[in-house]
């Protein structure tokens, strides 16, 4: 390469990321291995790394993992995508997003030292967010898989643990369109005499079989090695033969705090119910069952495939925040790429008004009039077509009722247009 791209701007160097690759997605990892092995970006030497895929849940299992691990007094990094505001967001250092300066070096490095290879954006950003994170001489470094696991850029790490939260249909077109296909997609990033926990409940084949193929030390799947139950306002796990009980319940699926858990047993982290309870009580995710107003109740959530709308339906129905709430308005814009008809057959005769909202500037929006005729079909009542999120999310509030809950979700676009109106 003869002339590598520089700036001081990090929104230059975003812009130029998106234009280095004809595709968004191209999952393989030749080229980004290639520049990772050149770069020296896959030793991370006295850190301990985790890996974390799934349909759902990876941020906020990271979330909890992070949270209590810097109770504890640890140094920890975190990888992360999408971001909701601002690109800062995808890394977390001790809790804080990197800084413009921090980012921009990253991206540097990886011009100068990726000669001639294209990379996605997604790739490029992967490897930046690797050589930020490896400076930083962690304690823990938690990565979030993109897309899949077996192919995505996150997966030339060598870890020390790897975590399967959940498995659903999502990505179907990249992934494939029965579940056993995308258990091992997602199984792929487990690692020789490496343990590995799975949150996921069903015990898919192709767990076993992608195991036995990377020979792990352990697999330590829900139900079996660890376990959670629900007991009226709060709850309680078992791993290992303690049961922690009597636990805060909240604003994040109780699945992933049990997987995050066992996650911490593995990595010889004291575990505490008073501690446990600290962390439960503050832990939350921006766009992740986000309470932004409790009178009314507002909330919103990135939602947007029929896994995780399950995953919020029964925090709604359990949480004693919410479960009072005799009324459900929601908000909604979605991706086209979904399982849309299947995401809103969930919410059948739970929803008194629909705001259905188009995403004008997204190309891979669907149009708010094919949502709206879905939900009719379904059968739904109140159903209300608007120009845009932030006109629904208006119009939604000025007609809610002390009694009715208001949601807004469907995609990560989505939320963010309305936390940015809310200024949150």
């Amino acid at each position: 390469m003869t002339n590598a791209f520089q700036s001081q701007s990090l929104n230059d160097w975003l812009f130029y990321l998106e234009q280095q690759h004809p595709s968004e997605i191209e999952l393989g990892l030749g080229r980004v291995q290639q520049v990772a092995d050149k770069a020296q970006l896959k030793d991370f030497k006295s850190s301990k790394v985790i890996l974390v895929a799934g349909t759902n849940g990876k941020g906020t299992t990271i979330r909890f993992l992070e949270s209590y691990l810097l109770a504890e007094g640890h140094s920890v990094g975190v990888y992360s995508s999408p971001h909701l505001f601002k690109y800062n967001e995808r890394v977390r250092l001790n809790g804080l997003d990197a800084t413009d300066q921090q980012h921009i070096d990253a991206f540097d490095y990886i011009e100068q030292t990726r000669g001639d290879v294209p990379l996605t954006y997604f790739e490029f950003g992967t490897l930046a967010g690797l050589c930020l994170l490896q400076k930083q001489a962690l304690d823990f470094v938690l990565i979030e898989v993109g897309l899949g696991g077996r192919l995505d850029a996150t997966n030339i790490l060598e870890h020390d643990i790897s975590v399967i939260t959940s498995i659903g249909l999502d990505h179907i077109d990249w992934l494939g369109d029965d579940l056993e296909t995308i258990a091992f997609e997602k199984a792929g990033i487990m690692r020789p005499n490496k343990p590995a926990v799975i949150g996921e409940p069903v015990q898919y084949e192709n767990f076993v079989k992608q195991a036995k193929t990377h020979l792990v030390s352990a697999v330590h799947q829900v139900n079996q090695a660890y376990s959670y139950e629900h007991n009226g306002n709060s709850w309680q796990v078992q791993i290992d033969g303690t049961t922690y009980s009597d636990l805060t319940l909240p604003l994040i699926p109780i699945q992933n705090v049990a997987t995050a858990l066992m996650v911490l047993r593995l990595l010889h982290i004291t575990l505490t119910k008073n501690k446990i309870n600290d962390v439960l009580q503050t832990v939350s995710l921006p766009g992740r069952m986000q309470l932004i107003s409790q009178d009314p109740v507002k909330v919103v959530d990135v939602a947007h495939n029929s896994h995780a709308i399950k995953y919020l339906l029964d925090t709604i129905s359990v949480h004693p925040r919410f479960s009072q709430h005799t009324k459900l308005d929601i908000v909604i814009a979605m991706m086209k790429d979904k399982d849309i008809s299947d995401s809103l057959h969930l919410f059948e005769g739970k929803v008194n008004n629909w705001y259905v909202a188009e995403l004008p500037n997204n190309s891979r929006a669907a149009k708010a009039d094919d949502l709206a005729k879905v939900l009719r079909q379904q059968g739904e009542k109140n159903v209300h077509v608007l120009p845009s999120v932030v006109s629904a999310w208006q119009q939604a509030e000025r007609n809610q009722s002390t009694e009715t809950l208001l949601l807004g979700l469907g995609s990560f676009y989505t939320v963010a247009e309305i936390l940015a109106q809310k200024e949150v």
